[in-house]
């Protein structure tokens, strides 16, 4: 279990990270509406049709931002898009930045402790820096562990200055006691090394969109004792 790693508020644009946060809700309000409604000619009837179903402020604003800036027949062509990803969504609407000129380094990578019992918490502090700025993209946190059970997270990164970066997440070494091994695979951290890999993408990670790229990657590793 990951904590977060620290926003950077003066980088922050924050409608960006709720367009994100929304998208799935948002493109489902889109179609639903667009099957409901029938015939769409303005950005009012799509909208409007998001509101009242929704009751949402956030996403009537990202919508009507959205659909203003390319129209509606542009807005409702991104919308249908099989294997659309939120930040791509986002970044054609207009709302998140785009930057195919960043980029991102990583300067420091450090876990402590370097073993410890199972229920200790681990920190990973790193710290990253943009020469000239990055667009909005993911970070990726990656533990292969004993077990084989699939430990991944992802962070959204939004657009940032030019500059330098610290970033802490701590990891949670302790079974998750609601985790039920009928549904799902429930990680026991037995003893041995977990190999930890953090990358920094610009757009998500793993897209084929475009103002998308993995600006760098880093690895280290702890031991249960």
């Amino acid at each position: 279990r990951f904590s977060s790693p620290s926003k950077q508020e003066n980088n922050a644009n924050d409608f960006c990270r709720d367009c994100v946060d929304t998208f799935d809700t948002l493109i489902y309000l889109i179609l639903d509406g667009i099957i409901e409604v029938g015939i769409i000619n303005t950005c009012d009837d799509v909208c409007d049709y998001v509101t009242a179903k929704s009751g949402s402020a956030v996403l009537y604003a990202i919508c009507a931002v959205g659909c203003d800036a390319l129209g509606i027949n542009e807005f409702i062509k991104i919308a249908k898009e099989v294997d659309l990803d939120p930040i791509y969504f986002c970044e054609s609407l207009k709302i998140c930045p785009i930057n195919d000129n960043g980029d991102a380094k990583f300067k420091s990578f450090s876990i402590l402790p370097s073993h410890a019992p199972v229920y200790s918490t681990f920190v990973i502090d790193f710290t990253y820096e943009s020469v000239n700025g990055t667009g909005s993209g993911q970070l990726l946190v990656n533990i292969q562990t004993i077990d084989y059970v699939e430990i991944l997270s992802t962070f959204l990164i939004e657009s940032l200055k030019p500059g330098r970066y610290a970033e802490r997440i701590t990891v949670d070494a302790s079974p998750d006691p609601t985790c039920d091994p009928s549904i799902e695979e429930c990680e026991q951290w037995y003893p041995g090394v977990y190999n930890v890999t953090i990358m920094i993408y610009n757009g998500e990670c793993g897209s084929h969109h475009p103002h998308s790229q993995v600006y760098d990657m880093v690895k280290g590793s702890f031991r249960i004792d």
